[in-house]
């Protein structure tokens, strides 16, 4: 059996070849360009109506005073929700009307986050020198309150 031998014009050629074909993997890429384009999808997040209620004033005469109100703006959505005026109306019942009655309105203007977030306003029952009052002494106020 006859055996190969490398001569010295062999290595040449191999060293040739090792260094084209290493050039040609580095600097030698060609390639395509693509466009493309498809679909997918977003889930946006959960709004609630938000839950308002507010603490019980005690001693309102019609002296026009003011008595403060805690009231509580419960959100329950996923995320925070935008409140613009908070506004709140005594309800009228047999021998006592809600027009006696004055709540400030509250001027939020800004999103309430999730849970419960606390504001302050007033209520009070002006002077009346004409109406008998007398049917508002002793009772709860159903106050209703509303937002936008």
């Amino acid at each position: 059996m006859k055996r190969f031998k490398f001569r010295p014009r062999t290595w040449i050629v191999l060293g040739v070849v090792t260094v084209v074909a290493a050039a040609a993997a580095v600097g030698g890429y060609a390639y395509f360009t693509a466009t493309g384009s498809g679909t997918g999808s977003a889930n946006t997040g959960s709004v609630a109506n938000l839950s308002i209620t507010s603490t019980t004033p005690s001693g309102i005469w019609p002296d026009g005073n003011d008595h403060a109100i805690t009231v509580v703006v419960q959100n329950t959505g996923g995320g925070p929700q935008h409140v613009g005026t908070i506004s709140g109306a005594v309800q009228t019942f047999p021998g006592c009307y809600g027009t006696w009655f004055q709540i400030d309105s509250i001027v939020v203007n800004a999103d309430v986050p999730v849970g419960l977030t606390n504001f302050t306003t007033h209520i009070r029952m002006p002077v009346d020198n004409v109406d008998d009052q007398t049917g508002c002494t002793s009772q709860p106020l159903p106050i209703v309150w509303a937002s936008n």
